[in-house]
């Protein structure tokens, strides 16, 4: 992931179809709840991303035949399960934390290993719900790999949970539900859940399979399981949150086309880009939504980003360009992500004279009076959204270069060639 990228807007904007990825948190949501059914299960439309390739790999270490016809993955559970397995997860947040209480109903011994930079990040927390509801895992602070000694006749009741900083402690215990009996409740320690809406994605993509969480007064209760069926189809969605680069560029007058996008998407950024008060239009249109620029000066905005953490850097960045301050609000889970986003925020958006203040839980924004015609080199810290957020500053400057561009391969391989094919020029060294 080293080099540079040096991205160069054309005077005319951007325009044409966009090929988007699938999304990775839908399609690792799927991927495991499939795993948990313990039955052959296949998903049309699936992310081609770095988690989600770890993920695939990982069903295959411990087992599972997968096979590809065009679109669609299916895959076959294992008639035995191996003894012992060695994983390797590494960047992907949700392959590490849905993997680990699969792992711990499976009749096997398993230790996960993760990149450094995953490391860094929050996974106490579920490791010691896993062990308190009687799962076999190691919980000693900060060591990897992890591990743990599956035992298929595990079968809790109930689970305490803090998911104060990752939605994705909750959606791990959720997707369990093929595995668990009807009243199993998890209880919320977290006052304030992170990302909420990530968790009521789980929540409708269990629902529409047959399993139902239902928040009650003493926390989240299964009250309703699937028939058993002999296998499960899935279907994915292209992603919402790669999706965020062209509603910027929109923003900024700089693209206008067809994004293959539906409103009715499980994802929570089909809410925040269909109601954002920015300065282009959504029509929907064969093929999906066609965004144009209303043609207006870009106003400053204000947001609460705790349900949409991975698009707060698009917004952030274009903000950096409006004509008047900006406020995003829920900004807490930024840090705990591939990188510290909000300093990275700080830091990368001062080099072109933007103002950027953390104020509590807020980041708020004052715009650059005046951007350089050539700013210096933006350093993206490896982090795949931060790489495509900071691409949006071509839109104002004469040319953007960025650090470690194939970082964006973690969601959106394909980002760099994409932006080519509406006209920009985007060259690697």
């Amino acid at each position: 992931m080293r080099g540079i990228i040096r991205v160069k807007l054309p005077k005319r904007r951007l325009s044409g179809s966009v090929s988007l990825p699938y999304s990775k948190s839908l399609s690792n949501r799927q991927l495991i709840l499939g795993a948990h059914t313990g039955v052959p299960f296949s998903v049309e439309g699936l992310s081609a991303g770095d988690d989600t390739h770890f993920l695939v790999e990982a069903l295959k270490e411990i087992g599972y035949v997968a096979a590809r016809v065009g679109s669609e993955w299916r895959f076959f559970p294992p008639s035995k399960y191996p003894s012992s397995v060695q994983l390797y997860v590494g960047e992907g947040g949700t392959t590490l934390r849905f993997l680990l209480p699969l792992l711990a109903r499976l009749p096997l011994s398993a230790r996960v290993q993760a990149a450094p930079s995953l490391q860094r990040r929050p996974i106490q927390p579920l490791l010691q719900s896993l062990y308190e509801a009687g799962a076999k895992v190691r919980l000693a602070p900060h060591t990897y790999p992890i591990g743990i000694e599956g035992n298929p006749t595990w079968r809790p009741c109930a689970f305490r949970i803090d998911s104060a900083v990752s939605s994705q402690f909750l959606s791990a215990l959720m997707l369990m539900a093929p595995g668990l009996d009807e009243g199993t409740v998890i209880y919320e320690l977290a006052e304030t859940p992170a990302t909420k809406a990530y968790g009521e994605m789980t929540q409708q993509l269990l629902m529409r399979a047959g399993w139902t969480w239902q928040f009650t007064e003493v926390g989240w209760q299964l009250v309703a399981k699937s028939a058993p069926y002999s296998s499960y189809v899935f279907y994915g969605e292209r992603d919402w949150s790669a999706a965020a680069v062209f509603f910027g560029l929109a923003a900024l007058e700089a693209f206008e086309g067809v994004l293959p996008l539906s409103l009715d998407s499980l994802q929570p950024e089909a809410r925040l880009f269909s109601a954002l008060e920015w300065n282009y239009t959504l029509t929907p249109v064969a093929g999906g939504l066609r965004v144009a620029p209303k043609g207006v000066p870009l106003q400053g905005i204000e947001v609460d980003v705790r349900d949409y953490p991975d698009s707060a850097l698009v917004l952030a960045v274009v903000a950096a360009m409006a004509n008047s301050p900006s406020c995003l609000r829920g900004v807490h889970t930024l840090p705990y992500k591939e990188t510290d986003r909000l300093q990275a925020l700080v830091m990368e958006l001062s080099k072109v004279g933007a103002h950027l203040a953390i104020k509590s839980d807020a980041l708020v924004i004052q715009p650059a009076p005046r951007l350089p015609v050539e700013p210096p080199v933006f350093e993206s810290y490896g982090d795949h959204r931060l790489a495509m957020a900071l691409s949006l500053l071509a839109a104002r400057c004469e040319m953007v270069t960025i650090t470690h561009p194939r970082c964006v391969i973690k969601s959106f391989p394909g980002y760099w060639r994409e932006l080519e094919g509406l006209g920009a020029q985007c060259r690697e060294e």
